[in-house]
């Protein structure tokens, strides 16, 4: 299955959209979802790959595409770890090696708002990739 792409510009809305759900109608061990930022490096014109890529996510999984070609991947209930894991597997199917960056935030662990889950994504994409993410 294949999930929805958003315009960027929504990410916030959908966001805070997400946590209001979260806070008003799940019990407190689901109350979690992942940002993951994926750098498709030198693929980021191939359409194809990117057909592929977009097959692993779920109906219920949100993807913007920045303005550079990578993706922006929101994953409703979902913690670090699946996260951490999918992300290998999409670096590992695009032979981009053993290192796998950690390009992943997630409520509430790093933020109980959209700025503040959106501000660490950015961090992390800063540090780990030295990609800039101009929006918000």
């Amino acid at each position: 299955m294949s999930s929805e792409f958003f315009p960027l510009e929504s990410l916030k809305a959908l966001i805070s959209h997400h946590i209001a759900v979260l806070e008003r109608y799940d019990v407190q061990s689901d109350k979690e979802f992942s940002l993951i930022y994926f750098d498709f490096g030198q693929y980021k014109e191939d359409i194809e790959i990117k057909k592929t890529v977009q097959t692993v996510f779920r109906d219920c999984d949100i993807i913007f595409e920045v303005v550079n070609g990578d993706y922006i991947i929101l994953l409703p209930k979902t913690n670090w770890q699946f996260s951490f894991n999918l992300l290998k597997e999409l670096q590992d199917f695009l032979g981009k090696g053993k290192e796998v960056k950690d390009t992943i935030v997630t409520y509430p662990d790093d933020g109980k708002s959209a700025e503040e889950i959106i501000n660490a994504l950015k961090k992390i994409v800063l540090e780990n990739h030295n990609i800039e993410l101009k929006f918000m």
